[in-house]
């Protein structure tokens, strides 16, 4: 039987004053960017601009940013964008944005 977590499972305080990042807002990003945000994280979302998920996370309320700078604003970065694009965004966008004490997470990916 799968096991359910809720709010109260979880230290949200944890993330008191830091900004998460999701990149990507697809089938998994959109996700995580609306829970984090509905629990009262503090959530930015990295989008191409005028795409269909930037269009997307819009009509959820979420004002998207190019990923450089929504990178340079998150405390917390999530890597949800497919595989094949991982490498490309890493170092376009993240890499030089990837200061001392922030955190770079990934949901999936065979080339890390």
């Amino acid at each position: 039987m799968a096991i359910i977590y809720y709010e109260k499972d979880a230290d949200l305080g944890l993330l008191k004053g830091k900004t998460v990042g999701i990149v990507g807002f697809g089938s998994q990003g959109h996700a995580h960017a609306q829970n984090l945000r509905d629990s009262g994280v503090s959530v930015v979302v990295a989008e191409l601009p005028g795409s269909e998920p930037w269009k997307k996370a819009e009509a959820a309320g979420i004002k998207p940013l190019p990923t450089a700078e929504a990178a340079k604003k998150a405390d917390i970065i999530v890597m949800l964008v497919p595989d094949t694009l991982q490498p490309k965004v890493y170092r376009e966008s993240i890499e030089k944005n990837l200061t001392p004490g922030k955190m770079l997470m990934f949901a999936h990916g065979f080339n890390i």
